[in-house]
């Protein structure tokens, strides 16, 4: 809402604070994951191997389908591009914990996905965007700033205890940059919020299908195979959240303010999504 009060004056101001301000996300995220947690990743493939299949396949796969059907804008189509290419939202292990799921499954899960993502995420842009329509070394700068940096400092962080010190902040701490990013992305974006209304109610549909409709479907496949409650959240988490943030960032940097569009809605909606989730969960127990 203050981005579109405010504006592009001042989200010009603050686009250099999105890729630090994500940075910021994914090292206090990884902080959660445990140097244990890495060196189970050899002894659970089968984990690793759905949590790719449930994001990568099934979640990118029917994103591109939805965008290739309702979207003729090639920037937007771009942005589902990156969206579809990025591994799961780093919130998947948090919410896991807070809705009951199982966390080790989300940690393993979101582990794996992360080192595939190095290899997967350029991959996929190159093989559907093409070699000549971005640079791959930027690419891979972006991914070494926003996965591997933040990796390589989150166990600085537990190595040296700072982590358990700020503990009690790191909410605040995301909550405020995942502020950044929105709003520099929503401001940035003004007017085609408020001009182009046949645009984004398409680029609507595509983020309530794949956060509230995919994520309901996987919930009844997984009762009709008899999956128990707390894996079944873990699935349906990480099938259905993205991580918008670092969509944001790499089409922030690398490509146009219009092409970040879609990954600013689809995070409001998987937002409103985990909210949802809360009540049916409380409602379940």
């Amino acid at each position: 809402m203050l981005g579109l009060a405010i504006g592009r004056n001042v989200a010009v101001w603050t686009q250099p604070l999105v890729l630090p301000a994500l940075a910021v996300v994914m090292t206090l995220s990884a902080a959660n994951i445990t140097s244990r947690d890495f060196t189970s990743l050899k002894a659970m493939p089968g984990q690793i191997l759905i949590s790719l299949l449930l994001n990568y396949v099934v979640m990118g796969g029917l994103t591109l389908l939805l965008a290739r059907w309702l979207i003729t804008d090639h920037e937007l189509w771009t942005g589902f591009v990156v969206v579809a290419a990025v591994p799961p939202a780093v919130a998947v292990v948090p919410f896991s914990f807070m809705l009951g799921g199982n966390t080790l499954f989300s940690l393993i899960g979101l582990a794996g996905a992360y080192l595939a993502a190095l290899v997967l995420t350029p991959a996929a842009m190159v093989l559907l965007l093409g070699i000549d329509f971005f640079d791959p070394v930027d690419l891979l700068l972006i991914l070494g700033q926003l996965v591997l940096i933040p990796v390589v400092a989150s166990r600085i962080l537990l190595f040296t205890g700072l982590s358990q010190r700020i503990s009690r902040w790191r909410g605040t701490i995301v909550n405020w940059s995942f502020f950044v990013v929105i709003f520099t992305i929503v401001g940035l974006n003004r007017q085609a919020f408020f001009g182009e209304f046949d645009v984004l109610l398409r680029i609507t549909i595509i983020a309530i299908v794949i956060s509230f409709g995919l994520g309901y479907v996987i919930e009844l496949v997984t009762r009709a195979l008899h999956i128990s409650r707390e894996n079944s959240i873990s699935l349906i988490l990480m099938g259905s959240m993205k991580n918008y943030g670092l969509a944001s960032g790499i089409l922030l940097t690398l490509f146009s303010e219009r092409a970040a569009i879609p990954a600013s809605i689809c995070a409001v909606f998987g937002i409103l999504r985990f909210v949802w989730l809360g009540f049916h969960y409380r409602k379940t127990k």
